[in-house]
């Protein structure tokens, strides 16, 4: 394209040197001219060019450079709100945060609370034992009688289910409040047969046919006051025949009914006897 619009250039000049009269020999010694200057003038022209050439890549290369950097801060930016996007509400963690350092604080407090407790309950279990193993016999006044085995009875009700107002007032009435065990028989409850420590024959009145009337029996001896109370928790939650009076555990008074109906004892007041030592001496507030 180059070339012809050169040419092109050459046959108007030749044209116009024709047309002023201008002969041949003119003509090529113009042309050669032009010629020889062009050709000279061409290393300026194309370092002309060439400056030209650089002058444009360094704006294209400047261009792209702020265009990479504007690109750069633009990411930058996108990445940093990205970020803020994603750790919302920093004080909104903290909450969270304290939220579950005060769970966990308050889920310790309850744990060492629970822990103390149960420490406490271990702690006041086995002194009230060891109060009653140091028991040596004898009859007690009611409200002693209260001190002394109220404790164990609740701490034996928690693991039969049998009201401790049942085991204390059956402890007062079959050993007249700890004035006869049965000789050392540490026989708390009245109960017949072969205990872990043998058996010991005693005299002990019966109703029988609606008469009292003496008998001579077999009653179970215990090696200590606190087996007594274990073996007739035993029996009343393992023999069928008292499976009515566990079904109204949490009623005592029933629960003294039931235990006549299934003929704990012959006494036909054993009941009534039962409820009137729980009231007159409230044993109902060592119920679980």
């Amino acid at each position: 394209m180059k070339k012809c619009k050169m040419l092109s250039l050459i046959l108007m000049m030749c044209a116009s040197f024709f047309m002023t009269g201008c002969d041949a020999q003119q003509i090529l010694n113009v042309i050669q001219n032009v010629a020889n200057g062009v050709q000279q003038a061409m290393p300026a022209i194309r370092d002309a060019v060439g400056a030209f050439q650089n002058a444009f890549n360094n704006n294209n290369t400047a261009a792209n450079n702020n265009q990479n950097t504007a690109n750069n801060n633009t990411a930058e930016t996108n990445a940093t709100n990205q970020a803020n996007v994603n750790v919302t509400n920093p004080n909104q963690e903290d909450i969270a945060g304290q939220n579950n350092t005060n769970t966990n604080t308050a889920n310790n407090n309850t744990n060492t609370q629970t822990n103390n407790t149960t420490n406490a309950t271990n702690t006041n279990a086995n002194q009230a034992e060891a109060a009653l193993a140091n028991y040596r016999g004898g009859k007690l006044a009611p409200s002693e009688f209260a001190r002394l085995f109220g404790p164990v009875a609740r701490e034996a009700s928690k693991k039969s289910g049998i009201p401790a107002s049942i085991i204390m007032a059956q402890a007062a009435l079959e050993t007249g409040w700890g004035g006869s065990a049965i000789g050392d028989a540490k026989n708390l409850f009245g109960i017949k047969g072969t205990g872990p420590a043998g058996s010991i024959s005693s005299p002990t009145k019966e109703y029988i046919n609606g008469r009292l009337v003496t008998v001579q029996a077999n009653f179970r001896k215990y090696n200590s006051w606190q087996e007594s109370i274990e073996d007739h928790s035993r029996l009343l939650t393992s023999a069928s025949r008292y499976a009515k009076c566990m079904a109204v555990r949490n009623d005592p008074d029933q629960f003294a009914r039931e235990l006549q109906k299934a003929g704990y004892a012959t006494d036909p007041q054993y009941a009534n006897k039962l409820i009137s030592i729980m009231k007159t001496n409230n044993f109902y507030q060592y119920n679980n």
